[in-house]
């Protein structure tokens, strides 16, 4: 994979001081916290946006049917599922349609039940919106995470809304098809609906499948918000596009009045560009990225297993981040987040803004060169070996 040098380019991951909250302060801190890749995005894609660039005008673009087309060709592709046309209402960012979505379907007070740890997002957009949050925290069992089925029943029983992060980040969970199914089953009992945020969903190692909830049965696809992006796939989050798929025509037309009333329903010239031909001629890059990442993956357990068995490295099946366990160290989060930024210079998201159950671990992005990725790790094992 080729490895590009972002720092000045305004690189939120890179470049971003934050000096309020002493944010990697440190120039020579390594910084593998936010949720994109250090690689260049596919050729095809860069060659779209030239050739656009070259024409000169930039004026008003509506959406081409052609994209649309390319959407669905990918998720049949990639993940058999065989959506419509007119399921698919293109937005401006997962988040943002995450909000929309407790927004539209939901009441102030309402209780929306999701699963921790998980991306901080998650909690303030319920938080944000004046609703209730209840949270399914996930087990930890065998080095693995778990889903607690009793308790998320029994929580669900007094949930308008449950958002499923699938796959999980920071977690590393692809969920089966059996971990999905019973997922769906209860929603449909205790009639929840399914927010799936699935930014992720191609990202997984090899031995791993992704299922798209909403593809398991039509009755679960009727009461299913999908949301889905290919800013994480093809490293282009930047240009901002995203998807909902929609089966359920009550759920759609409203989300597209929304859309329509919050003046969201022109896309961005270079994001419309840059997804179609991401999505068109990507497969190959992709593969290629996700040979690399998973090496990373495998690089980073196995190093700490032999030179650093204190911290423990979650078992994933997939996406570039790895959730790394901490805890035998014995310090306050804060401690921790000052001694690996300090001491072993590197930025890691830190473990408690992930919600219950994330004290005490650190997110790694390892969607970076190996020669990174091993720097970091070894920065890591002087560090910790000096607190002996």
């Amino acid at each position: 994979m080729e490895f590009v040098e972002r720092k000045n380019t305004n690189s939120i991951k890179w470049d971003w001081k934050d000096w309020k909250t002493d944010l990697f302060f440190d120039n020579e801190v390594i910084p593998m916290w936010v949720a994109d890749m250090d690689f260049k995005a596919p050729e095809e894609v860069i060659k779209a946006l030239q050739k656009r660039i070259d024409h000169g005008v930039f004026g008003y673009t509506y959406e081409p049917k052609s994209l649309k087309e390319n959407i669905i060709n990918w998720l049949e592709y990639k993940h058999s599922w065989k959506v419509k046309k007119d399921w698919i209402l293109s937005e401006h960012g997962v988040i943002p349609s995450l909000n929309f979505s407790i927004m539209l379907f939901t009441k102030p007070k309402d209780n929306i039940l999701i699963q921790t740890p998980v991306y901080p997002p998650f909690m303030s957009s319920v938080k944000n919106n004046n609703r209730n949050l209840l949270i399914n925290e996930l087990v930890l069992k065998n080095n693995k995470y778990e889903i607690d089925f009793e308790d998320l029943e029994e929580k669900l029983k007094n949930s308008k809304m449950f958002i499923l992060c699938s796959p999980h980040n920071p977690v590393g969970r692809v969920w089966t098809k059996e971990e999905l199914e019973k997922i769906g089953e209860l929603c449909i009992k205790h009639d929840v609906l399914i927010v799936s945020d699935e930014i992720h969903a191609d990202l997984v190692f090899k031995n791993s499948k992704h299922i798209p909830i909403a593809s398991l049965s039509d009755e679960i696809a009727e009461r299913t918000i999908t949301l889905m992006a290919p800013s994480k796939t093809f490293n282009i989050a930047g240009f901002h596009y995203s998807f909902a798929i929609i089966k359920n025509e009550k759920l759609r037309n409203t989300f597209e009045a929304w859309i329509q009333k919050a003046g969201l329903y022109l896309q961005n010239i270079s994001s419309l560009v840059a997804a179609e031909a991401a999505y068109k001629h990507g497969k190959d890059w992709l593969n290629e990225v996700m040979e690399y990442i998973e090496e990373n993956y495998k690089f980073v357990k196995s190093y700490f297993e032999k030179n650093i068995p204190q911290v423990k490295v979650i078992d994933s099946d997939g996406t570039f981040l790895v959730w790394l366990d901490f805890r035998e160290l014995n310090m306050k989060q804060d401690d921790l987040k000052r001694f690996l930024e300090r001491k072993a210079k590197v930025g890691f998201n830190s473990g408690d803004t992930f919600g219950p159950g994330g004290e005490g671990f650190m997110r790694m992005n390892i969607a970076t060169s190996r020669e990174i990725v091993e720097r970091a790790c070894k920065q890591i094992e002087y560090a910790i070996n000096k607190l002996n």
